[in-house]
């Protein structure tokens, strides 16, 4: 009898067997899996999707590559690569991008977002990331994915935070920029000061008569020998008085010469410098190439009716076989052990 049982037990482990046994509960249940799916799929809300894809700038300070004083590898119009992408992902993920966005285009009022719940920022944050999402493609490409349940809005939200990119790097940016184009300007006026006061110095010795030290002793001293040997006493003592003011101020004025050039130099590089960072104070280029912008969608992407209701009825008809595949079994264990 022991042995029967085991035999029969064995044979209902064919599947096509208990699906035929089991006929009429699978198929009810599949029926009432069908159309709960089929209503619940015609009550969800139709979402469309809209997508800016750009690249990230391989740099973000235009003087250096246009009116630097060193050379500079880099290009302007250079694609970024994975490091530029991921900081520009970084970027699109913060709180500043959010909350602008928020902002600009009034998504609390949008979302119904209850201002006078207790979490209600949390409820902001879980839809707007639910409804927001941030991709790098193979190509260092960085995505703006927006579902919404108007075509028109999700492309106005992906448009939005792409035009956001530059607002917040700009903001990032500018203070440090101002400060450094501060030092810079201070560093160029105190150095034109420095440049004034060297000049004024050489006039001084200019108006004794020292124009240009070398030549100017070397012709004096010529035509003091002409006028030696000529005896032209006068001549003499006129050369002497001036080779004399040359031998008092001579070094001082060579010293102070040498001096003005140098820093005159030192004032076109601070100047080259000062360009570079009033450009960068000011810098108003985008950090970005787009390279297409989001448009409403004319077909909806989610949700897909026919493939809800078919894991639906697949995973109702599946649950309820395993369901009844297991009492099944447990019914039988249970005899073999009464017999």
């Amino acid at each position: 009898m022991n042995s029967q049982k085991s035999t029969d037990f064995l044979n209902n482990q064919n599947l096509l067997v208990l699906m035929f046994k089991w006929r009429k509960p699978l198929i009810i249940v599949s029926i009432i899996a069908f159309v709960v799916s089929v209503i619940a799929s015609l009550l969800m809300t139709d979402m469309y999707k809209s997508t800016v894809t750009m690249f990230p700038k391989a740099i973000s300070s235009i003087s250096r590559p246009l009116i630097g004083s060193t050379p500079y590898k880099e290009d302007i119009l250079k694609f970024g690569e994975k490091e530029e992408a991921e900081t520009l992902m970084q970027i699109l993920k913060s709180d500043n991008i959010r909350n602008q966005t928020v902002k600009n285009l009034n998504l609390i009022t949008y979302y119904k977002i209850d201002t006078l719940q207790p979490k209600w920022k949390a409820k902001l944050i879980e839809v707007f990331q639910g409804n927001i999402t941030f991709n790098i493609t193979k190509f260092s490409a960085v995505e703006i994915e927006v579902l919404d349940k108007s075509p028109e809005m999700a492309a106005k939200i992906a448009n939005e935070i792409a035009g956001l990119v530059d607002v917040t790097i700009m903001e990032m940016q500018k203070e440090t920029s101002q400060q450094a184009f501060a030092l810079v300007q201070k560093k160029h006026d105190d150095q034109i000061k420095y440049v004034n006061i060297l000049q004024d110095s050489l006039k001084i010795y200019m108006e004794l008569g020292i124009i240009d030290y070398e030549s100017q002793v070397e012709r004096y001293t010529e035509q003091l020998s002409v006028a030696i040997l000529q005896g032209k006493t006068s001549a003499i003592k006129s050369l002497e008085e001036k080779l004399d003011i040359f031998a008092k101020h001579g070094a001082k004025f060579t010293k102070f010469r040498d001096l003005f050039s140098y820093e005159k130099k030192q004032l076109a590089f601070l100047r080259s410098k000062l360009e570079e960072a009033q450009l960068d104070a000011n810098n108003l280029l985008s950090h970005k190439f787009v390279l297409d912008y989001a448009t409403p969608a004319d077909k909806k992407h989610a949700p897909k009716r026919m493939l809800i209701v078919l894991i639906s009825v697949m995973s109702a008809f599946l649950l309820t076989f395993v369901f009844l595949l297991i009492k099944d079994s447990i019914s039988n264990l249970t005899e073999l052990k009464q017999d």
